[in-house]
């Protein structure tokens, strides 16, 4: 097996590649992240091939890309990575080689890779978290808006009928009048797509057979419970349930010198949806 390391870009990737047979390890510079470009610069490397990337924002869409161009597809922790390479220079072509060779060494824990029909299902509960969170901060422009000209809204919620009688009696001039205005229409808008998406949660969660049986625990409605199933994924990749709260960041850090261990600050490293699912169940 030989092992390909790329070093993934927004629009190009840096490959290294590694032979066990040989010791040979080789840098083959800059690739374009386009399929046929890059299949084509794959093809010229010898099968059978393993090809790593570590993990980051378009690693899925890649590595799907990659399936059909080679015998397999590791994604793999890039603080891993760090902490076996152990330098102070990191650049491309470092990274590229450093994870060929460290694939082939047995080293690196290949992650697991969640189906399209996961990853889809995430995209949903995701987007309805991001909406939220836009609203909310639509609605703290708003008040921060109206505080300095002098105005504070006496109503919880700026979506309510009085509350958005009070604010069309507001009077402000200039650009002042036309962020407020532009600022009610982002909220409208944006609080009509959160409905949306509470909508498609709740009629996904009362067909998903996961997210079902967690909405059996009190306190856990089909947010969250479609949350935390489409989060964890294939709960059996857990060897135990310290390996599943590790997951979620949701445990303390811990400094052992001797006698003495030390418990920290939450580690706050691995899902940080799965984390936030979690905090909002507890």
């Amino acid at each position: 097996m030989i092992y390909v390391g790329l070093d993934v870009h927004k629009s190009y990737s840096r490959m290294g590649v590694f032979d066990p047979a040989n010791g040979e390890l080789h840098d083959l510079g800059s690739v374009s992240n386009e399929p046929t470009v890059l299949e084509q610069r794959l093809s010229a490397v010898a099968s059978p091939k393993t090809v790593v990337l570590e993990a980051g924002r378009s690693s899925y869409h890649m590595a799907g890309l990659l399936e059909a161009m080679a015998e397999q597809v590791w994604i793999v922790d890039p603080g891993e990575v760090r902490r076996l390479q152990r330098t102070v220079s990191k650049t491309d072509r470092r990274d590229a080689t450093a994870l060929a060779w460290w694939a082939a060494k047995g080293v690196l824990t290949r992650q697991w890779r969640p189906d399209a029909e996961l990853l889809d299902l995430r995209e949903l509960t995701r987007g309805k978290v991001s909406l939220t969170r836009l609203s909310t901060q639509v609605r703290a422009m708003i008040r921060m808006l109206l505080a300095r000209h002098g105005h504070e809204c006496p109503y919880r919620n700026l979506l309510g009928k009085s509350a958005q009688q009070w604010l069309d009696s507001v009077k402000l001039e200039g650009y002042a009048a036309q962020m407020l205005a532009a600022l009610r229409q982002i909220l409208i808008a944006t609080q009509a797509k959160v409905d949306d998406f509470e909508r498609l949660v709740d009629q996904t969660a009362a067909k998903h057979p996961v997210a079902q049986r967690l909405r059996t625990i009190p306190g856990i409605g089909p947010f969250l419970g479609l949350s935390l199933a489409v989060e964890i994924g294939d709960i059996e990749r857990f060897p135990s349930a310290p390996h599943l709260r590790g997951y979620s960041g949701l445990v303390p850090a811990v400094h052992q010198s001797g006698d003495k261990d030390a418990r920290g600050p939450l580690t706050k490293t691995g899902n940080k949806w799965l984390r936030h699912a979690a905090v909002q169940a507890a």
